[in-house]
């Protein structure tokens, strides 16, 4: 009876703190609710489809969520220019649609689950298929749009487009054609770095852009380059992020070895008292 009442509290929970967050929202952008609102429900939009559809890639899901950070940072960016609270309109938007991906599908009020695209096939390696591939495709279409649409409103030179193809083409090779463990470590530190020195050489040029742009393009080329798209093998990642290779054993549970030794302990010890 416990569990019934709060799987039917659940809902009601859920809808008063989506009510809360949009009375937030429409508090804080009440001098141009008009012009905010859009951005609300694209950032509701994108967290509902972050964790009910891009939550199938594992890659896509964890790169994605990098995408939430540097889109609110992109929107922090430009908001004195827009001339509306950009940034805290994304952020109470995603925090709705968190809130309201909960309420859809079976066991509406509970916590979503996040599915995943790990499941091993006989080889050792993880399953394909076009859903993963279009997942992957509309994640790197977001980030690009993104990134153009930051380049084309803050900075829109030669120089910062370059920046972005070039960060596109790094983030791709860097998973089309992995290397060592450690050397591919090392490289991924170097993202956020290079966005730091970015910011630095941004602010001392007046392209403000150039941060944002190279992650957006790195971002991007990490989904392009990690998954076969076209073949047998379309939607799978590639090795070594794979998974491939020897299946690992199985360890039988130690309590039933225990009981197995025990129990032939025992009818030792009742043959040795038979015998005498």
């Amino acid at each position: 009876m416990l569990k019934n009442s709060n799987q039917r509290s659940a809902p009601i929970l859920s809808w008063v703190m989506i009510a809360a967050v949009v009375a937030l929202f429409i508090w804080m952008a009440r001098n141009a609710l008009l012009q905010a609102s859009p951005l609300f429900v694209v950032a509701a939009a994108y967290a509902f489809l972050l964790l009910r559809v891009f939550s199938v890639s594992t890659r896509a899901y964890m790169v994605m969520q990098f995408g939430t950070l540097l889109i609110f940072f992109s929107w922090l960016s430009v908001e004195d220019d827009l001339g509306i609270p950009a940034a805290g309109s994304w952020l109470l938007g995603f925090a709705a649609g968190a809130i309201g991906s909960s309420l859809s599908g079976k066991g509406s009020g509970a916590e979503a689950v996040r599915e995943r695209e790990r499941k091993a096939k006989d080889g050792g390696g993880f399953t394909g298929g076009i859903r993963l591939a279009l997942v992957n495709a509309a994640s790197v279409a977001i980030l690009l749009g993104s990134g153009l649409a930051h380049l084309g409103f803050q900075s829109p030179t030669a120089a910062v487009t370059a920046v972005l193809a070039g960060a596109l083409v790094c983030g791709w090779a860097l998973y089309r054609f992995p290397p060592s463990a450690l050397t591919r470590n090392v490289l991924q530190l170097v993202i956020p770095v290079e966005f730091l020195l970015l910011m630095m050489l941004a602010g001392n040029t007046g392209q403000l852009a150039l941060p944002f742009v190279w992650t957006y393009g790195v971002l991007a080329g990490i989904l392009l380059g990690g998954r076969y798209w076209s073949g047998p093998r379309l939607g799978e990642p590639r090795p070594p992020f794979s998974g491939q290779g020897t299946k690992r054993r199985k360890r039988k549970p130690v309590r039933k070895a225990q009981q197995k030794r025990r129990a032939q302990r025992q009818q030792k010890n009742r043959d040795k008292t038979a015998a005498r």
